[in-house]
């Protein structure tokens, strides 16, 4: 990762040049960790490239998308906990340069104040675990409960997803999605990284989230809050089955996260194609009928869209380690796909409204990949299984 270090130094004296300099050093990391087979970091700075393809950010905020992105991955190369909270405060603090400007500084005072406070969570627990075990590689289970807190209030997982519902609401689509579909989806793997055997206490903290923001969902009327929502629900399945621990349930945990990042991305499209944002309001853009009612039932967990079979694998697992469990599962996961019902239920038939063609090629994307791994997803579970050996410590 030493060259992804030096071009992230160098970006920033790029001057004018600082976005396609930064498009080139994502495509760099792109192929340079696809040759070696580091395909978590590829699928996500393939993200990055979309990003900034969407983006209309100043020239300057570029270099600090890029460190943020190597921090990000570079909790993946962390050999100790101290190291991986660094890496992830070096990017939390990017990420804050990344929205800043007078319209979203409310937004970004309280991202801050919500993350010192989570950052502070898991400082104490590396600490009390250093004192105890002189250990920075695993963590007790009174520390751990401490470190996952902080990094469950800073996921903006239910019920601390507020913070994140603001900066949804304040800055623009490439943005959101910067949070949505990168920042937040690779701090689970930080739990891949620090749980190693089976944790009931985060079991439990992961049943009420997911209750809790699949009650909320069958109320709410906000579209960004909804969505807010359907991502801590779907983040709750993620530690769940890093709770349970088992071989089939860590790995059904990646292979979720990888389908939640798509369903994310396939709906907040389309919320951002019908310029709607409130449920009241919601109808699909003309021509666009299927992958605007596509993304949403994507988002319910049915077939024949991807993140069907990632949750099927996600139950299996868990119903082998504990049927209790599983059967509270099964109750969000019918939640879950109720709260989408809602949402068909609210379309106002169709609208005629200007959608940016980057948009709209994006939206029947995400659709066809949809589909595709939802009819055959072995191969792309097969992916996501060869990445295991990154998360054995």
């Amino acid at each position: 990762m030493d060259e992804l270090m030096l071009l992230a130094l160098i970006l920033p004296f790029a001057g004018k040049l600082r976005k396609p300099a930064t498009a080139v050093a994502f495509l760099y990391a792109f192929l340079l960790t696809l040759v070696r087979q580091h395909l978590i970091a590829s699928f996500f700075f393939g993200l990055c490239l979309i990003l900034i393809w969407l983006s209309d950010w100043s020239v300057y905020k570029y270099p600090l998308f890029f460190l943020a992105m190597f921090d990000l991955i570079g909790i993946l190369q962390s050999s100790n906990l101290l190291e991986l909270f660094i890496y992830f405060e070096l990017a939390i603090y990017a990420s804050y340069f990344l929205i800043f400007g007078k319209e979203h500084l409310k937004a970004v005072i309280r991202y801050f104040i919500v993350n010192s406070v989570g950052s502070a969570f898991m400082l104490f627990a590396i600490a009390v675990n250093f004192y105890q075990t002189g250990s920075l590689t695993l963590l007790g289970q009174g520390p751990l409960m401490f470190f996952v807190l902080g990094l469950l209030i800073k996921l903006g997982i239910a019920p601390f997803q507020d913070w994140l519902v603001e900066i949804y609401q304040t800055v623009k689509l490439s943005g959101r999605l910067f949070f949505a579909i990168v920042l937040t989806e690779i701090s689970p793997l930080a739990l891949l990284l620090v749980v190693q055997d089976q944790s009931v206490p985060l079991q439990v903290f992961s049943m009420v989230s997911m209750l809790i923001a699949n009650l909320l969902l069958l109320s709410e009327g906000n579209m960004l809050r909804i969505l807010a929502l359907f991502d801590a629900s779907n983040l709750a399945y993620d530690l769940l089955a890093i709770g349970v621990a088992s071989p089939a349930s860590r790995t059904a945990a990646l292979f979720m996260m990888f389908s939640h990042v798509l369903a994310m991305l396939f709906a907040f499209l389309a919320v951002e194609a019908s310029k709607s944002r409130k449920l009241s309001e919601l109808a699909a853009p003309k021509g666009m009928v299927i992958p605007f009612y596509a993304a949403f039932f994507a988002l319910s967990g049915l077939p024949p869209f991807h993140l069907f079979p990632s949750k099927l694998l996600l139950f299996s697992s868990v119903f082998v380690s504990s049927k209790p469990v599983s059967y509270f599962l099964i109750l969000n996961m019918l939640l879950g796909a109720l709260a989408a019902m809602r949402i068909f239920a609210s379309i106002k038939g169709t609208r005629q409204v200007k959608v940016d063609r980057k948009v709209k090629i994006l939206l029947y994307l995400v659709l066809i990949v949809s589909v595709i791994l939802g009819l055959f997803p072995q191969k792309f579970f097969e992916l996501v299984s060869s990445q295991m050996s990154f998360f054995v410590r």
